[in-house]
C-alpha cells in the first residue's frame, strides 16, 4: 500500500483509501460467509437505504453449504425457520426476549433424519413440525428441543402444522392425518428423558376429498386446508364443540389460502379472486348482516370477482389492499373491502412482500422491482444476486431474501420513507378489456428503466 500510494497522484490518495477500506468492509464478512459480495444487491445496506429499506438483520444459517443447499425458508409471527437439504432445520428470532437470543440470532438448529423430500415447516405458537417423506418431527419453538417424532401412515404432499393441540399432515393420495399432541409420552434415553414418542396416540384421517398439494393455514382457532381441486375445508372448535366447515371453489386454487382479518383470501386457475367470510351458515363469499344471541349486529364481507388473467400463486394483503400475480397479465391489487380493483400492471412477477407503501415482487428476468401500493408505479429495481431462493412473506411487513447457499437478510421499512404514492405511467395503466401486454412499460422506453 506505501508503495500504491508513493506511486499515485496527490489528489488520488483518499479515493484509494477509500476504496480499499470499502471492500474489506463487503468483501471481508461475504467471504467469512462463504457467500460472493453483496455489493449492488438489496443485503448491501447502502442499497437498501436508497431503495426505502433498513437491512434489519443477516445471518448465515448454520449447514455444510458446500455439499447441500437452502431449500425452505418460512416466515412466522416470531420465528423464521430455514431448512437445507441434509435436514437441518434452524430457526431466526424476530422479536427480543429479556434473557433470550437478540433479534436475528439464530436461536436453535436441530437435523431430523429420514428419506424423501422435506416439506416446508409449520410454525404455530408453541411448535414446529416439519414433515419428511413418511415421517414427522416437532420441535419446541422457543428452544428447539425435540419434543416428539414419529411416522406418518403415507407420504405427506405438503407442510404440516400444529393447531389447537392436534397436528395436521396432508399424506400423498387425498387425505389428512389427524394427531393429537396430548397423548405423546416422554421416553427416557441413556437414562435421559430427551425423547417423546408415541404411547396412545389419538390419530385420525380427515376427509379431504382430493389430494392436498398446500401446507395448512391456522384459521381461529383451528386449522384450514384446501385440496388440490378446490375444496377449502375448516375445522374450528368452540369449547368441546368441533365444527367441519367447507366451502367450494369451484376449481383448483392457484396458491395456498391467506387468512387475513379472520377471512380467506384465495385465487382459482379459473380467473376468480374471493374473500371468504364465516357466516352463522358456514364460509360464504357474500356479504351479509345478522343478529347475534345477544341481538348485536355481526357483518360479514364475503365477495368474489372474475380477474382479467389466470392468477399466479397466492395473494398478499396489506392493511385494505390485497395484491394478486397475473402472470403474462401482469400485477393487481384490489380493496380488500369490496373487491374493486384499484390497478393493474402489464408486467409484475412474483410477489414476495409487501413493507409499508411498497409491493416487492421478483419479475421474469430475476430483479427485484418494488411498486407503490397505492398506484402500481414503479419504484424500484434492484439486483437479486446470489439471493435466488423466493420467499414469500403473507405474516409480516418485511421483506426476506435467501441465497442456496444459506445467508438470509430481513430488510423492513426505513421509518424516513414518505407514503407519497407514485403515478404509474400512462403504457402501465391498460383499459379494462386489455390483452396481455407483450412488454413491459420499462421495455417499451421508461425513462426510469434501470
Amino acid at each position: 500500500m506505501r508503495a500504491l500510494n508513493s506511486a499515485a497522484p496527490h489528489g488520488l490518495r483518499p479515493l484509494l483509501v477509500s476504496l480499499c477500506v470499502a471492500l474489506a468492509t463487503v468483501v471481508g464478512p461475504a467471504a467469512a460467509q462463504g457467500q460472493s459480495c453483496l455489493c449492488g444487491t438489496p443485503a448491501d445496506e447502502l442499497v437498501a437505504a436508497r431503495s426505502g429499506l433498513d437491512r434489519e438483520w443477516m445471518v448465515q444459517v448454520p449447514f455444510d453449504s458446500a455439499a447441500w443447499r437452502l431449500e425452505h425458508v418460512v416466515v412466522g409471527d416470531r420465528l423464521v425457520v430455514a431448512q437445507s437439504g441434509n435436514g437441518t432445520v434452524a430457526a431466526i428470532r424476530t422479536d427480543t426476549r429479556p434473557g433470550g437470543p437478540r433479534r436475528g440470532a439464530v436461536a436453535w438448529a436441530q437435523q431430523i433424519g429420514g428419506t424423501g423430500p422435506i416439506e416446508a415447516a409449520g410454525i404455530s405458537a408453541s411448535t414446529v413440525v416439519v414433515a419428511r417423506g413418511r415421517g414427522i418431527t416437532a420441535f419446541d419453538a422457543d428452544t428447539g428441543r425435540m419434543t416428539w417424532t414419529r411416522s406418518l401412515l403415507g407420504i405427506a404432499s405438503a407442510g404440516a402444522l400444529a393447531a389447537d393441540g392436534k397436528v395436521y399432515a396432508p399424506i400423498d393420495g387425498g387425505s389428512v392425518e389427524q394427531l393429537s399432541e396430548a397423548k405423546w409420552i416422554t421416553v427416557p434415553i441413556d437414562g435421559e428423558s430427551d425423547g417423546m414418542v408415541d404411547g396412545a396416540t389419538v390419530r385420525s384421517s380427515v376427509e379431504s376429498k382430493g389430494e392436498v398439494d398446500f401446507k395448512p393455514v391456522a384459521f381461529g382457532n383451528g386449522v384450514l386446508f384446501c385440496s388440490a381441486r378446490g375444496l377449502i375445508v375448516a375445522l374450528v372448535s368452540d369449547g368441546e364443540l368441533s365444527k367441519r366447515l367447507e366451502f367450494d371453489l369451484g376449481g383448483p386454487a392457484s396458491g395456498a389460502p391467506v387468512v387475513h382479518d379472520g377471512d380467506v383470501f384465495v385465487a382459482t386457475r379459473a380467473g376468480d379472486l374471493a374473500r371468504i367470510a364465516t357466516s352463522p351458515a358456514g364460509l360464504t363469499a357474500n356479504a351479509g348482516v345478522v343478529k347475534n344471541a345477544q341481538g348485536q349486529e355481526v357483518r360479514y364481507s364475503g365477495w368474489h370477482i372474475v380477474l382479467e388473467g389466470v392468477p399466479e400463486g397466492r395473494p398478499l394483503i396489506s392493511g385494505d389492499t390485497v395484491v394478486i400475480s397475473l402472470g403474462p397479465w401482469g400485477l393487481a391489487a384490489f380493496d380488500t373491502a369490496n373487491g374493486e380493483r384499484r390497478w393493474q400492471v402489464p408486467r409484475g412477477g412474483q410477489p414476495l412482500a409487501i413493507t409499508d407503501t411498497r409491493v416487492w415482487c421478483l419479475d421474469d428476468t430475476g430483479f427485484l422491482v418494488a411498486r407503490d401500493l397505492a398506484s402500481g408505479g414503479r419504484r424500484e429495481q434492484l439486483c437479486m444476486g446470489d439471493f435466488t431462493l423466493p420467499v414469500v412473506n403473507t405474516v409480516s411487513q418485511r421483506l426476506v431474501l435467501a441465497s442456496p447457499k444459506g445467508l438470509v437478510v430481513s430488510l423492513v421499512s426505513r421509518r424516513t420513507t414518505t407514503a407519497v404514492p407514485v403515478v404509474a405511467p400512462a403504457a402501465e395503466q391498460p383499459a379494462a378489456d386489455a390483452e396481455p401486454a407483450a412488454e413491459d412499460a420499462e421495455a417499451a422506453g421508461d425513462p426510469d428503466a434501470a
